[in-house]
Parts: structure tokens; sequence; C-alpha cells
């Protein structure tokens, strides 16, 4: 292990090193700390220094002590001799094994339970933990209110303090993220954060502090947020252990709630890989309810062509034995509501009524505030502060029905909904099944789970599906505008507004965004483009004081500027905001 930089010094003194003493004398010193069938003469031969630097981390014996970034950037085997070291169960269970990667003790030690949930007294969610925690790729397919989220917790949670390593959780929708970071603190566990679009500044930085100090083993991030230049930046700085894709239909077009996000997800693991020099790929979990057999023959080859990962599927059977389900076919509206009345009247519990509509979650949340009901609507383009604030109000159970659309609810874990309304019929039976899935999560409890059904329905149904539905003309449309924006030069940044108003769009076309990024998913797919990460570029274009005056005391009360800083700027904001006073 002697190295040539101190080779004078190891000769002056007359040092013999004898590497063959090495590997038993480390095995004795971290008995209890490492696993004893690791491999190490391989490491004291090739990597003495990360070798060294894993020991030091280990003996440190500090739950939140990382390696700074400047170490895996320099040094990228570390990462994979502390996976040897501490996080490749050992066939033989010796001592550090039998303790820190047993599954049932971790499952005890961070959820408090005794054992794994069964289904159809098959153990699957137990062999999916073990196979996580044996760095294996999985997609589980689990119901609703299954326990998917303990499933890739447990594993997390070891790694996280095993070998310091970071879980990147890919959720799709804001909501699921905060109910899980929360639920995880409700039972002790500091060691999840979530950065979205739901976080004001402040809250926003604290995450990315958390994750930098090592704080944090799991991160909530959206599909969309991989494609941040500052995202990256942060999970080059971490021990990366393992990336797990809930709702993971999401990524087949044949699934019910396709997001073109998604299929970037292989393309930033392959990216953060190469950065990384890692050598082994970042094992995934993939996490869905309910998914057609095309829909996991997609996801299985996607991750196949993508990172060359075969997955482990764990599936179980799809029903829910505490729901009941009823139908009822009614004339109108007014027989609909009059019904709905009367349900929530006769169940008097939490409850769900799913609508189609943006409008009509206000209209019918509103009609039963006035008949005396708690109730908050619910949708996605509803403004974030009063989103977060009728999500808390229905799970903190302050109000008792929540009227939304399909877009409230995926990993919203309240376990007290007896009741869901289908007031509207919806877009599948996959996305039914998931809806209908929300109430009775407690499985001592009794659901029922209701659809208030009349022929006009259908006909608005077909109506949505055709208003959504792209067709190859507008792909052509749009490919027009980026030849068009691209004709003097190879590279582009654009929104998606405006390569749709290039293409010649209103404004007012259904989904415009979406529309346009699941052109460009096709025309990326047929090889026509490439899509890179984002690079948003921000311009000031008013100025937040009401009057002059104001902002001349901002400006003159501030520590930022010097004297002559503070005359300049007192004399251009005269100039501006005085002159149209």
């Amino acid at each position: 292990m002697i190295k040539r930089s101190f080779a004078l010094f190891f000769n002056f003194i007359a040092y013999q090193s004898n590497d063959s003493k090495l590997e038993p004398l480390i095995q004795e010193i971290f008995h209890k700390e490492i696993c004893s069938q690791a491999k190490l003469n391989e490491s004291i031969a090739q990597y003495p220094i990360e070798l060294a630097y894993c020991l030091s981390l280990i003996a440190c014996r500090n739950r939140y002590s990382i390696t700074p970034p400047w170490v895996l950037k320099n040094y990228p085997e570390v990462e994979r001799i502390m996976f040897l070291l501490r996080n490749r169960p050992c066939l033989s269970g010796c001592v550090y094994c039998d303790q820190a990667l047993d599954v049932h003790k971790g499952l005890k030690r961070y959820f408090g339970f005794d054992s794994f949930r069964t289904y159809a007294y098959q153990p699957l969610q137990e062999n999916a933990v073990k196979a996580a925690v044996e760095n294996k790729s999985i997609l589980a397919v689990f119901p609703t209110g299954g326990g998917k989220s303990i499933t890739f917790q447990v594993p997390a949670l070891m790694s996280g303090e095993n070998t310091k390593g970071l879980t990147v959780v890919i959720s799709p929708l804001q909501s699921l993220m905060k109910d899980q970071v929360d639920n995880l603190e409700k039972v002790g566990i500091t060691d999840a954060v979530t950065i979205n679009g739901l976080l004001d500044p402040i809250e926003r930085g604290k995450s990315f502090e958390r994750v930098e100090d090592g704080s944090a083993s799991i991160l909530y991030l959206s599909p969309e947020s991989l494609r941040s230049k500052t995202i990256e930046r942060l999970l080059l700085g971490r021990n990366v252990v393992r990336f797990v894709i809930d709702e993971a239909h999401c990524f087949s077009s044949w699934g019910q709630d396709f997001r073109v996000d998604y299929l970037y997800i292989g393309d930033f693991i392959k990216l953060l890989q190469e950065k990384k020099n890692l050598e082994d790929v970042i094992p995934v979990s993939c996490f869905t309810a309910t998914a057609k057999r095309k829909v996991i023959e997609d996801i299985c080859s996607y991750f196949k062509e993508k990172l060359s990962i075969n997955l482990e599927i764990f599936r179980s059977n799809a029903s829910r034995a505490n729901l009941h389900y009823r139908v009822f076919q009614k004339g109108n509206e007014e027989e609909k509501y009059s019904t709905t009345r009367d349900l929530i009247e006769q169940n008097n519990c939490p409850s769900i009524i799913y609508v189609s509509r943006t409008q009509r979650a206000y209209e019918l949340a509103k009609r039963l505030n006035e008949d005396g009901f708690s109730a908050k609507p619910y949708h996605g383009k509803m403004d974030v502060k009063e989103k977060t604030e009728n999500q808390n109000a229905f799970i903190s159970g302050e109000i008792q029905i929540m009227v939304a659309t399909s877009a409230f609810g995926m990993g919203v874990d309240k376990k007290d909904v007896g009741m869901v309304i289908h007031y509207d019929i919806s877009d599948s039976l996959e996305n039914y099944i998931q809806e209908a899935g929300r109430a009775g999560r407690d499985e001592n409890i009794t659901a029922d789970c209701f659809v208030l059904f009349n022929e006009e329905d259908l006909v608005k149904h077909f109506i949505l599906l055709n208003q959504t539905k792209l067709g190859i003309r507008e792909i052509q449309q749009v490919w027009k505008a980026i030849k068009e924006i691209t004709r003097f030069r190879s590279t582009a940044s654009n929104s998606a507004l405006e390569i749709a108003r290039k293409a010649g769009w209103d404004d007012n076309v259904v989904e415009i965004e979406t529309r346009v990024t699941t052109a460009i998913a096709a025309l990326e797919v047929a090889g026509y483009l490439k899509r890179g990460q984002n690079m948003p570029k921000i311009f000031a274009n008013s100025i937040l004081s009401k009057t002059a005056q104001d902002a001349i005391n901002t400006i003159t009360q501030s520590s930022r500027f010097d004297k002559n800083q503070k005359v300049n700027a007192v004399r251009i904001i005269k100039k501006t905001i005085l002159k149209q006073e």
C-alpha cells in the first residue's frame, strides 16, 4: 500500500509493508461493521485510498456523515467499495449481514411491524423487499393501499444507514410526495425530503441542504425535475443507490396515465452513471397498483432497452375483499345529486366524490356546503396554495368530503376513507380501480364504492377523449415549427407555448403544453430530434414596490448597496417609475 509519494519516508525508517496481513486485520477491527465475506484483497491492491476512506467513514460511526462530492468525483470507486463492504448480503450470513441487512429487523426497527403484508397468502411484499436489499431491479404490481410505500422505504432507510446512500423516488403528483414525507415524520422518521413546486424558496433551500449534508436518505422528485441541471448537480454529489418509480404505468402509452416525462427517466439514469463513472447500473424499483399485460411488457422492455436491466416481477391479485361495489342508473343531474346527498347522510364517513371536470368540482362542493356538508374541491390546475390547503383539510379530518378530478388520490394515504362516489364515470377501467381503491385502505373497515351513471355520461366521455387525442397532423405541425426554429442553428431552447404558437395553434387549445411535449416525445422516439435538459431563462418584468417612494425607501435602507450605488439606484427609480406615476 506504500505509494510513491511516501516511498522515501518509508525507506528512511526501513519500513517493510506486508499487504497479506491487512485483510485479516481489517476484518478483526471491523468485525461487526462490514461483511465478513467481503473480498478486500482487490481493494487493498488496486484502490487503497478508496478503501481507507470507506473504513474511516465507517469508523466515525455517524449516521449522517456522508462522502463529499469532490471525493465522489475524484474517487468514484468509493461508492462500489462501500457497497461491497456493507450493502451486499452474503450467503453464509455473517454477524454484520444478519443484523444490518435482515429485512425483518429493518421493518421492525423503522416501522415497528413484526411481519410483512401478504397477498392471497403469498409473501410478495417481503420477497420484493429482499430483492431490493439484494440490489435487484424489480417491478411490483400491488393493489392501491397494499403497502407499496413500505416496500421501497425499508430498503431505502437500510441503505441510508449502511452506505450513506440516497434513494431517489420519482412520483407523478406533488400531493403524493408531501403525504409520504408527512407520514414518515409521524412515525419518527425524518430521513425523507421532497423538492417540488409546492415548496416556497426557503423550504426548497432546506430540502437541498438536507440532501447535500446527508441528513436525507430518501428524495422525492417529479419526473419533470430530472431535466433540471440543478437536480443533476445535486445527485452527482450523493451516492445514489436506487431509483424508485412510483405509478410506473405512466411509462406506457397503454397505461391510463401515460406521462411523457417518464420516458426521460432511463436517459437521466444513464447520464448520471456516465458522469459518475460508475461500472454498475443503478438498480430501479417500479411500482403500480394495476397494470395490463401490455403495460407490464412496456415497462420491462423500456428498462431493458435503455439500461440493459431485467426487472424481476412481483404481481399480486388486485382484488380488495373489504370494498363493496354498486352502480345506480340515474336519469338526470338532479337525481344524481339527490342520490349523492342521501349516500353521504347514510354513511357519514370521510368520502371522495370523483367528477370529470374542474368546474363541476367547484359547483358540487359549493352545493354540498350549502346543504350543510363539509366539502372542498380539488383539481390539477388549482392554485398551489388552495390545492395544499384543501388536501390538508381532508387528510386531517377538518372536512369530510373531497370533490375531485382524477388528479386527487395517487398515494394519498388516508386510511379511513369509507366511501368513494363516481359522480361521473372514469376514463378507463384501470382508472376506476385506482380511484375506487382509495377507499378502505384500513383492511379492518368495510368501504363502499358507488357509480352514478346515465347514458349522457358516455357521450361526454367520448367527447373528452376526442379533445385530448393527438393526431399525426398535429405532430407534423410541431415538427414543421421545430424545423423553422432550428433553420439556422442545430439546437434551440423554447417553451411548449412558443412552439405551439409557431405551429399555428391557438393558445386556448386543451392541455396545450402536454400536447406539445407528447408530440416532441413521438418525434424523439422516431429519431427526428433529441430533447435535452431544461435551460430556463428568467427576466424581471416588473417592480414589486407599489410606489416610487416605497422603492426608494427599500433601496436607502438596504445594506446591500454602498452610498454611490444607492444614489444611482434612486435616480433610476425616479426616471422610470415617477415618470409613469
